[in-house]
């Protein structure tokens, strides 16, 4: 078997169509680095004339406001939260002037706690987020605002409370670290899981090309389908170093980061944040993404022996990682039990963040529940070829 998985994996790596795709993913890595990263925009960034001018403007109301019993009650309401608010914006603007990068963290988690408190519990109809969040007709503009203070003010507040290095680089999530952060977040489990489904494709269906060759290794359909999916594994793993490049080119420009440096998880059942260290955070994205390849992998080498079709590989591979755009809707975890479908665990960024709970109004949503469930279809998937590779009258071709 070891001279068989040497066979295979020398094929798979001078396979042209598996080194285009790593050249694409090098040459995506390289761009994402060069051009996208820097351009980088995030909503709540670090803009001392942004803080300063929000400063001076209450700042003036105050010192020209009179207040008495014909007061209107939005101009008392004003009068009453503004004090704080501008308390911690003056601290964000001395600890700027310092250098105090601490002080502006342990300042700045205190007024996007405030913040939000004011904003989404008592300022309903007259308090707003960042415009940003009010764009494009955001049905749900006030939710995401809210979400997203409360993962500042977590974030901030492990930064205060953390020993790693602060920068405005780390505040504006810059790093490389970071970076891959987002990426997780958004669309890189996307990319990783269509290469693994390119990678799988062909794997068993190639060897249609010389079956006399393959009938020289002494070893049975079954031994031979669980070594094609090794090497498929394998290649799907190792589309980490063409990634890798862009990785190291952003921490060129803006640092590595902190493998300490807290990332915030939100938990439907308690409505709050907690945080874990970025090196964890990283682990169990990993995990979730590992499961993803084997659980393709079981299933399209379950259909390469059934239908034995290249495109039809593509076709199933493609309709499981894009099957929730189909049936998703925000909050449809609180009427639908979607946390059994596999799909449903695509974004594993958004996943290990609860990002996925508070959008889908779930608790099930879980890293736990991922497992579980990807474990079950890759058992189901493998049952299957084992029985029918083991049919007596099963030919792979």
């Amino acid at each position: 078997m070891r001279a068989y998985f040497k066979f295979e994996f020398i094929q798979f790596l001078f396979n042209k169509k598996n080194i285009a795709i790593y050249v694409i993913l090098l040459f995506f890595a390289c761009f994402y680095a060069l051009k996208i990263a820097p351009s980088y925009d995030p909503i709540e960034k670090v803009d001392r004339d942004e803080i300063e001018a929000r400063f001076l403007t209450r700042e003036d109301f105050l010192n020209n406001v009179v207040i008495d019993e014909n007061t209107y009650p939005l101009t008392q309401f004003a009068a009453a939260i503004f004090p704080e608010w501008n308390e911690y914006d003056q601290q964000r603007l001395d600890a700027l002037d310092d250098n105090d990068m601490k002080k502006y963290a342990e300042a700045t988690y205190k007024w996007y706690e405030y913040s939000d408190f004011m904003i989404f519990r008592n300022g309903k109809g007259f308090l707003y987020y960042n415009s940003r969040y009010y764009t494009a007709g955001n049905l749900y503009a006030t939710e995401d605002g809210h979400y997203a203070y409360m993962y500042s003010a977590s974030r901030f507040k492990g930064y205060a409370d953390g020993s790693s290095d602060l920068s405005i680089n780390v505040f504006e999530e810059r790093t490389a670290l970071q970076t891959l952060q987002r990426l997780l977040h958004g669309y890189l489990p996307l990319i990783l899981l269509i290469g693994c489904i390119l990678f799988t494709a062909d794997i068993v269906l190639k060897d249609k090309r010389n079956p006399t060759l393959i009938k020289g290794f002494p070893i049975s359909i079954w031994s031979r389908l669980l070594v094609k999916g090794g090497v498929a594994l394998i290649g799907s793993i190792l589309t980490v170093i063409p990634l890798s490049v862009g990785f190291f080119l952003i921490a060129i420009q803006n640092g590595l980061g902190d493998f300490n440096l807290p990332v915030p998880i939100f938990s439907y059942e308690a409505k709050a944040f907690t945080s874990i260290a970025m090196g964890e955070y990283l682990f169990q994205n990993a995990l979730l993404i590992l499961f993803w390849f084997v659980l393709l992998i079981s299933l399209l080498l379950l259909v390469s022996v059934l239908v034995r079709n290249e495109f039809a590989n593509l076709v199933v591979g493609c309709v499981v990682v894009f099957a929730e755009f189909y049936y998703y809707v925000r909050g449809l975890g609180f009427v639908k039990d979607i946390q059994w479908y596999p799909s449903s665990y695509v974004q594993v960024g958004q996943i290990i963040a609860g990002y996925r709970e508070y959008l889908n109004n779930s608790v099930a949503l879980t890293l736990a529940n991922g497992l579980l469930v990807m474990s079950l279809c890759t058992v189901i998937c493998l049952l299957i070829t084992f029985i029918v590779s083991n049919h007596r009258r099963f030919k792979l071709f």
